[in-house]
């Protein structure tokens, strides 16, 4: 069977509340596979989510997308009922009600049962998508995706400390960053206003820098054999320009407060412990994803999960947006 290859962007947030609960995982499956409804790929998925109404009080909502320039604003909201009884008129009468709260003409329901013919008829009057997550057979995910398991091989990487190279005057002084201090440090972005930084994190240039840096990507993963154990690795980033700058604390020889030094940093060198993870996991959960007044199937999802790190994962693909043999697939990777 072909590989199917995801590639993760740092554009969802779900909460830590209830994790473990089967309907958290409902709603984070419900979050991706209406991603791809949106019509937008710039956009952040939020699960859940407390959006202000038009007095300011702060709501909370299972779903939220926000577009990425502007996180505060949300475009669209989700509720999720996974409940033994049919959705009823009164929980759309609710929906609305918070349709006219936010100031939003936007909203989806999406129900684990049925939704009532009241229900039905009132969510077609105010043009409210009403979705169905529904178990799937074994025997339609095998239409397109045979395998009883998921694969995931990616490349674990764990900073170990950093050497950054930054320009003092006609030196280059040499300042060494441990793991704690990898996770935040005195790194500088300058805004564009004179005088003017925000603080981001070495991990972060890690991320930026390397990570999404195709050639240092590679150059990188191409030092890390596929066996599943950690090998140290280090890689290099020169900036002809200045990019990057570091905050320095100096102390005042005469006792007074200290002073702060902005320097220009000309690399950074960084000490990582590397490893391909490769594991193959029984696909644990299976969904359909209808539209509610007409049954017609948007998607289908399959979900595997494992437990790595004291933490319990979940991988999940999604076909969407189905037409005959269409195969559009994603997917996402989360906690």
């Amino acid at each position: 069977m072909p590989s199917v290859t995801i590639e993760g962007k740092p554009r969802i947030f779900f909460s830590d509340n209830a994790p473990d609960e089967p309907w958290r995982l409902k709603e984070k499956v419900v979050s991706v596979i209406e991603s791809y409804f949106q019509g937008v790929e710039d956009l952040y998925i939020f699960s859940s989510k407390r959006i202000p109404n038009v007095v300011g009080e702060p709501v909370e909502v299972d779903v939220a997308y926000t577009g990425v320039s502007d996180p505060t604003t949300v475009f669209e909201f989700i509720q999720i009922r996974d409940r033994q009884e049919i959705a009823g008129r009164p929980w759309v009468e609710q929906l609305l009600g918070q349709r006219t709260s936010f100031g939003l003409n936007a909203g989806i329901m999406v129900s684990t049962n049925q939704f009532s013919g009241n229900a039905v008829r009132l969510a077609k009057k105010f043009n409210i998508p009403l979705r169905l997550l529904l178990p799937e057979t074994a025997e339609n995910i095998k239409q397109w995706y045979i395998s009883d398991t998921i694969g995931i091989q990616s490349p674990i990487i764990e900073i170990s400390f950093c050497s950054i190279l930054a320009k003092a005057e006609n030196m280059v002084l040499e300042f060494k960053a441990d793991r704690n201090k990898c996770i935040e440090d005195n790194i500088l972005v300058a805004t564009g206003r004179p005088h003017n930084y925000r603080v981001i994190s070495l991990a972060r240039v890690f991320d930026v820098d390397v990570m999404q840096n195709d050639i240092r990507r590679e150059e990188l993963l191409t030092k890390i054999p596929a066996d599943n154990t950690f090998h140290k690795a280090t890689l290099a980033i020169q900036y002809n320009q200045p990019r990057l700058y570091l905050k320095r604390n100096l102390a005042n020889p005469s006792g007074g407060d200290s002073t702060k030094e902005i320097q220009p940093i000309s690399a950074i060198i960084f000490f990582i412990q590397a490893k391909y993870l490769s594991l193959n996991m029984p696909i644990t959960y299976r969904y359909r994803y209808l539209d509610a007044t007409n049954k017609k199937c948007l998607a289908q999802a399959i979900i595997a999960e494992f437990d790595m790190g004291n933490q319990r994962n979940y991988i999940c693909l999604v076909r969407h947006n189905i037409d005959g043999d269409n195969r559009n697939l994603g997917g996402a990777f989360f906690h």
